[in-house]
């Protein structure tokens, strides 16, 4: 019985490696998905959120279509265009050039010299002795 009792003994024995290297096969596989099964989620999750960015992308995109559409909806907004674009003109209207303005320019400024004054050609004491004299007009 003796022998019947080390031989079972060691046969128990030997089970116990096999259960353990049986265990931690399972364990890998179980990790193995677990870490594919992540991964595939923040892959996902990126790809939301870059999709989430082209839609309020477009979204600014089409509130700007919108604005022009209404824009151009607006008759002075054609005539301004058809003025500036195409050259057309109102009758009895003359068209000016500019040089260096581009034709939707809106603001601009112009220098504009006028022919000298009496005042203007008239010397510095002279200017002062008038102010003194006359008044500040």
């Amino acid at each position: 019985m003796s022998l019947k009792n080390s031989a079972n003994s060691l046969a128990s024995k030997a089970k116990w490696p096999l259960f353990l290297m049986a265990n931690l096969a399972v364990l890998l596989v179980v990790g193995i998905a677990t870490v594919r099964e992540t991964y595939r989620g923040w892959t996902v999750d990126s790809e939301i959120s870059s999709l989430e960015q082209k839609a309020q992308a477009l979204e600014g995109r089409k509130m700007q279509l919108s604005t022009l559409a209404d824009k151009m909806q607006d008759t002075s907004f054609i005539e301004k265009q058809a003025r500036a674009k195409l050259g057309l003109q109102k009758p009895g209207e003359r068209v000016v050039v500019l040089e260096g303005i581009s034709a939707t320019q809106t603001s601009f400024s112009i220098d504009v010299v006028t022919a000298p004054t009496a005042s203007d050609t008239m010397s510095n004491p002279q200017r002062w002795w008038r102010y003194f004299s006359q008044g500040a007009n």
